[in-house]
């Protein structure tokens, strides 16, 4: 039986001062976590006290399990003309419906996010009663009747191109992109605890809660709401620390993937435009010794950073299981904490006065 742990005083201090009902953070190499700790608790205003193996909710860091995803369905030869296949060649019944500039755009585009498409769906919870295949193909061919955000090539943030992508991806295979999810990525990395919206049992606190900012004060109102399932693609998977390292460490590996060749996965974290990549930002860091790739993501009630220094061999990742209603607050008070991580990553004494003795697992 898993045991509460009393936990490192940098994240702690956070938690005394109100910063989020629980934090959860990690150090991992190449050979899986080095270091991790939890404070405070699951749900405001209950005694569960968060855990190191509870799940946590990624937000758009599912971009980039969704774009590793589609590489191995284009390795496996399922889009006919791999990236480049284009929205008008699986769905040939579309062109008439949607906007011209569309057809041509490419699976390789709307996962880089240069296809023109915007961010959002005009209402992601359309259709609500169709099947999520459908749903989500309906979405595409409404939102996509009208004219592109930007001239394809350009770089414009979407949750919707994503969603264009996996619904590529759904009819091609003729399974949701949840099943493919599972079959192809989660299921081959070992990552048990993956799933999809809010983690844990509606209405119990087996697993943490996500928390927004109560109105009418300072406290935290904990619920179990999430992003509509259409949105799936772009931002719906929760997953416990230990098997996001998983996936995670495809980037730190030397040696070949247990999923895809490092040509493929290196391409994914090229940037085709600015410094956006395929799910991924990409920026150099004097502490990564070169390029840093990183997200951050949130449903508005969780936020969770990471950083990855292939060079390094480390990564850093950082979850609340909260969201401030101006999401930059959190996203400070996150990065605060990984840029600890980060210095501690280099001195392993420093690391484990910063975890503590009984504030997680060093190694």
């Amino acid at each position: 039986m898993t045991r509460p742990t009393v936990n490192g005083q940098f994240l702690a201090k956070a938690i005394r001062r109100g910063a989020s009902p629980g934090l959860i953070a990690a150090i991992f190499d190449r050979q899986g976590v080095r270091a991790i700790a939890a404070a405070g608790v699951r749900k405001a205003g209950h005694p569960q006290r968060l855990l190191t193996t509870d799940s946590v909710h990624i937000g758009s860091n599912t971009k980039a399990m969704t774009a590793t995803l589609l590489a191995i369905l284009v390795r496996d030869g399922v889009f006919a003309h791999g990236w480049n296949t284009t929205i008008a060649k699986v769905f040939p019944e579309l062109p008439d419906h949607i906007h011209p500039a569309y057809r041509e755009v490419t699976l390789w585009q709307l996962v880089t996010m240069t296809g023109g498409v915007k961010c959002d769906a005009a209402d992601w919870h359309a259709d609500r009663d169709a099947h999520l295949i459908e749903r989500r193909y309906r979405i595409l061919r409404d939102n996509l009747a009208d004219a592109p955000a930007a001239t394809a090539g350009e770089y414009v943030y979407s949750n919707l191109a994503y969603v264009v992508a996996g619904a590529m991806a759904e009819r091609t295979t003729g399974k949701t992109w949840e099943t493919l999810m599972q079959e192809r990525l989660f299921e081959p990395l070992g990552m048990a605890s993956a799933g999809f919206g809010p983690p844990g049992t509606p209405g119990a606190v087996d697993q943490p809660w996500g928390h927004q900012r109560d109105p009418e004060g300072d406290g935290w109102v904990p619920d179990q709401l999430d992003n509509a399932a259409a949105i799936g693609p772009a931002g719906t998977v929760h997953v416990a620390i230990q098997d996001w390292a998983k996936f995670m460490s495809l980037w730190l590996a030397d040696g070949p993937s247990a999923i895809l060749d490092r040509d493929a996965l290196d391409r994914l974290v090229t940037p085709v435009s600015g410094r956006y990549a395929a799910g991924w930002s990409v920026a150099s860091r004097w502490w990564a010794k070169g390029a840093a790739i990183t997200h951050g993501g949130s449903n508005t009630s969780w936020f969770a950073l990471l950083w990855i220094a292939p060079r390094m061999g480390h990564a850093y990742v950082v979850a609340a299981n909260s969201a401030e209603a101006d999401v930059s607050r959190t996203f400070r008070l996150l990065d605060g904490i990984v840029s600890k991580l980060i210095r501690a990553s280099r001195r392993p004494r420093r690391a484990a006065r910063l975890f503590g003795r009984a504030g997680g697992v060093m190694r």
